[in-house]
């Protein structure tokens, strides 16, 4: 019997399986390792070198572009961004531990057994989910894709030469696009990774065409959707530790989840790892564990009542908004700074304490 299990072989498991390197990890997932894409895969690029994975960077850049109707902002960013690799990064991170891996899909959980789609019974002295939206340890089962509270997204792959306007990360927030959500166009070496998420699961087809025509994109060459989980559950449940989507723990309205799903999987690996040396108790781990996540959950909640009302917000609104935390909009191509760094310095795996 491992002395660790983690369900989830993507950011947060692989983060927590690396801060586990030298014990019993067995990490089990329903894909291989770097399988199955389902974001654009845009982080800090100090986030990708914390995480040892600068060779999977297909592009950076710190300029942003945000459009909202006719009026354009031009935000220079105090840091640059990557979009990566998927595949690339997760194994990258993966070849940092010395956990063992098998190909498991997870149905659920008997008390502490861990149940396999093939009849697989699993089982260790600590259980960490980090199987996303789905959360498949919880004990009232795995969740459902219907639940409202999921945000949804979808994303093309197009090919450079089928992109002709890509140029920095771009963000679409108009309402002709979408009636709550957004769009974006990410430069990824050969390719645009170009998709629109919703937060209200309205139909993703027609507001993905709208997209393809105001930037005029070709064919994609893959295409990938999901859902995200952004309303934060319990971190902590029948000894069970939860990371990443699994805890709601992506970022409202921007989406990001690779930057909290590396940062509360980081703490959660630190944490077992010292109780299983005897540094902490198992109930003293997960204190701190639940502490760290309830300690962000007034920015959760802030950002969560934006995304909330988003879709009763007029575009006049939304420019009242943009213009608070970027500056006036600028025809003429100008950029400005960003105003604001309290977004960027959160959640930041880099940062932490030792033992958080």
């Amino acid at each position: 019997m491992p002395e660790v299990l983690i369900v989830g072989a993507s950011f947060a498991g692989l983060t927590a399986a690396r801060e586990l390197c030298g014990r019993d990890v067995l990490i089990v997932d329903r894909s291989p390792i770097g399988a199955h894409q389902t974001s654009a895969c845009a982080l800090p690029l100090r986030l990708v070198r914390w995480l040892g994975a600068e060779e999977s960077v297909l592009y950076a850049e710190s300029r942003m572009r945000v459009e909202i109707g006719d009026a354009q902002w031009n935000v220079r960013l105090p840091e640059e961004f990557a979009v990566i690799d998927y595949a690339a990064c997760c194994l990258a991170i993966a070849q940092q531990t010395n956990a063992r891996f098998e190909q498991v899909r997870v149905v659920g959980r008997d008390r502490t057994t861990v149940l396999g789609s093939s009849g697989e019974r699993l089982e260790a002295e600590w259980l960490i989910d980090a199987s996303g939206w789905r959360r498949v340890l919880d004990s009232a089962g795995p969740t459902r894709g219907s639940q409202p509270s999921l945000v949804i997204g979808t994303e093309d792959h197009v090919p450079t030469a089928a992109a002709p306007h890509a140029d920095g990360f771009a963000f679409y927030l108009g309402k002709h696009l979408l009636k709550s959500g957004y769009g974006w166009s990410f430069p990824a070496g050969d390719h645009v990774r170009a998709g629109v998420g919703s937060f209200i699961k309205e139909p993703l087809q027609a507001p993905m065409s709208r997209l393809r025509q105001q930037d005029e994109l070709g064919p994609g060459r893959e295409h990938h959707g999901g859902a995200i989980a952004c309303i934060p559950r319990d971190p902590v449940a029948d000894n069970v530790l939860f990371i990443g989507d699994a805890a709601g723990q992506a970022l409202p309205v921007t989406l990001e989840g690779i930057r909290p799903a590396v940062y509360f999987g980081a703490s959660a690996g630190r944490l077992v790892r010292h109780a299983l040396v005897g540094g902490l108790t198992r109930p003293q781990a997960q204190a701190r564990y639940a502490a760290l996540h309830h300690q962000h959950l007034g920015g959760y909640e802030r950002l969560n009542r934006v995304q909330r009302w988003y879709r009763w917000l007029p575009e006049f609104a939304l420019k009242r908004l943009a213009t608070k935390a970027l500056g006036q909009p600028h025809a003429d191509g100008r950029e400005t700074s960003f105003r604001s760094t309290r977004y960027l310095d959160v959640l930041r795996a880099e940062h932490l304490a030792p033992l958080p």
